[in-house]
């Protein structure tokens, strides 16, 4: 299994990478500003988003999310927004591990976290899916609670968040880690020339 994942991360080049930054992009747009997305959702909702901005709510908080939401942004969110938010979560996660992949093909030293960098993109893609499902429920069974799913839904929200900002702060230090390395060299083949 790690030599399949070690062939497939080699194969990631930067031209691969910036495909997968375009795709990204268009479905942020699509998801958060085109008319069918999040901004779309805020007109014909009255200004209410979608719950996964929030994190680690109670059924309590949810089901008055989903109440202010109104029947026509419900509808919207579950026909419009939900399946943009399908592909969504494997456009970023296809973004994070190219990247993350070259970034883990630079790190050097074996035991940098660095290489787990890849692999936490796809536990981002499952607890984005799952986060879904969750919403999805609650929408489709609305107004009858599901106030399992929903504290559920909350905290696998929260945890998705969590895995986003540790793939952030990773990538931020081995990138620091890398800046020094290369100063480091240059310093002394400056020293030694």
């Amino acid at each position: 299994m790690k030599e399949r994942i070690c062939k497939i991360v080699n194969g990631v080049t930067v031209k691969k990478s910036l495909v997968a930054t375009a795709f990204f992009i268009v479905m942020l747009w699509l998801i958060d500003y085109s008319p069918i997305g999040v901004a779309g959702l805020l007109k014909v909702s009255g200004g209410v988003s979608i719950l996964d901005f929030e994190t680690r709510y109670s059924a309590d908080f949810a089901y008055d999310w989903l109440t202010r939401m109104s029947d026509a942004g419900r509808d919207f969110h579950l026909t419009k927004v939900m399946p943009l938010d399908i592909i969504y979560p494997p456009s970023l996660a296809l973004f994070m591990f190219m990247w993350s992949s070259l970034l883990a093909k630079k790190a050097t030293r074996d035991n940098s976290v660095c290489r787990c960098l890849p692999v936490l993109s796809f536990v981002y893609l499952l607890l984005d899916w799952i986060e879904n499902a969750g919403i999805t429920s609650m929408l489709i069974r609305f107004p009858e609670r599901l106030d399992t799913i929903a504290v559920t839904t909350g905290w696998v929200t929260a945890v998705k968040k969590t895995v986003i900002l540790c793939m952030i702060v990773i990538a931020i230090g081995e990138c620091i880690h890398l800046l020094v390395k290369k100063m480091k060299g240059d310093n002394d083949a400056e020293i030694k020339g």
